[in-house]
């Protein structure tokens, strides 16, 4: 292959999971700021709010490991 072609696309790859890195850091930030602004009555609230993003993170991951394109 033409070394050039697979700089291009591999500067293409690099721009892609860059975009997708700041994706997921926007929607990670996005949810923590959501909870922050909510007003917790109690540490317990705070803590079950916090478990539920927790929850929804590992979900999240469970499924990307298992759909992974081989």
């Amino acid at each position: 292959m033409d070394p050039g072609l697979i700089k291009q696309i591999n500067q293409r790859v690099q721009e892609e999971l860059l975009k997708k890195e700041i994706e997921v850091v926007q929607y990670g930030l996005n949810e923590l700021e959501r909870l922050m602004e909510k007003r917790h009555q109690d540490l317990a609230s705070l803590q079950v709010d916090l478990r539920g993003l927790i929850q929804k993170f590992q979900n999240r991951l469970k499924i990307l490991k298992t759909s992974r394109i081989s």
